[in-house]
């Protein structure tokens, strides 16, 4: 049998499935995540988001931890768990320090091809593979989760529906930086490098060419599409569709506000600074070795 780990690039959702078989007939191990363009990092979206430096991100979190619901609302959260309402928030749009994997290679594939913007569409995607055991695995629910600090694997039976139907589930990344000669944070190949793990994610390239190809194997022979793993008509999504964008906004102006509130706009900043009951206006700005907000 070839060597799966020799295999560098897949064309079809034939190939993935042929690699998946080669590597194991278990995949409990396994997870999978996609990326529409190789060339991006493996790394958190709020490490993305908005150019923030790391101590920004750390005021994110904090401030979107202060609008979780006071009691759980089912369907939208059932615990009174910070990691739930941040599970939630980034399975709609709101970045976090988790990074979305998932345990079915199909449902990978689809998001290495799926480009949602429709910006990186001439760009070849990256199909990446790694075995849960190979990190440690977060199991502290109860606590504040502002006070987890190493990077590790969530495995949780709490879904939201959006995570139960891509099979996701997350790996979440600590705010302290690896090492003291920096204050900003690291992507997954750093972590390796640095914590001097010899075993890696493997990667595998999905050409341009392909994709089209690959997202009309997805829907027609096994149901996979965009409107099938968001749920586009389903019932968080009619009756919070204003809530998350919004959330979303206005924890940006928050961050910004506090943090550096030069790049806010006239009308921006005056809608943030309406936002906090105090003069909080750079409050916070330059802590970059902030590693919490208790």
């Amino acid at each position: 049998m070839r060597n799966p780990f020799l295999i560098k690039k897949i064309e079809s959702t034939s190939d993935a499935l042929r690699f998946l078989y080669s590597l194991t007939y278990d995949t409990s191990t396994f997870r999978f995540r996609g990326q529409v363009n190789a060339e991006w990092k493996l790394i958190p979206s709020i490490y993305r988001y908005c150019n923030f430096e790391r101590y920004q991100t750390v005021q994110h979190e904090s401030l979107l931890l202060q609008e979780k619901p006071k009691i759980p609302i089912q369907p939208l959260t059932h615990t009174d768990f910070d990691l739930e309402w941040m599970m939630v928030c980034q399975h709609y749009d709101i970045p976090t320090r988790l990074l979305d994997w998932t345990t079915d290679i199909l449902i990978a594939l689809f998001f290495t091809c799926y480009d949602k913007e429709g910006k990186d569409n001439d760009k070849n995607g990256a199909l990446y593979i790694c075995k849960v055991d190979d990190y440690p695995t977060f199991g502290a629910y109860e606590s504040h989760i502002m006070k987890s600090q190493e990077l590790s694997f969530i495995s949780t039976s709490i879904v939201n529906p959006r995570m139960r139907m891509q099979s996701g589930n997350f790996m979440l990344w600590g705010h302290v930086p690896l090492t003291e000669d920096t204050t900003e944070t690291y992507d997954l190949w750093e972590y390796h490098k640095i914590k001097k793990k010899t075993i890696k994610p493997k990667r595998i390239i999905i050409p341009n060419y392909r994709k089209e190809t690959i997202l009309r194997e997805l829907k027609e022979v096994y149901g996979i599409s965009s409107s099938s793993l968001y749920l586009e008509n389903g019932y968080l999504e009619k009756k919070y569709n204003r809530h998350f964008p919004e959330l979303k906004e206005n924890l940006r102006l928050k961050t910004l506000y506090t943090t550096d509130a030069e790049r806010l706009n006239p009308e921006e900043e005056l809608k943030a600074k309406l936002l906090f009951r105090i003069d909080c206006r750079n409050m916070i700005k330059g802590c970059v070795r902030l590693n919490q907000i208790m």
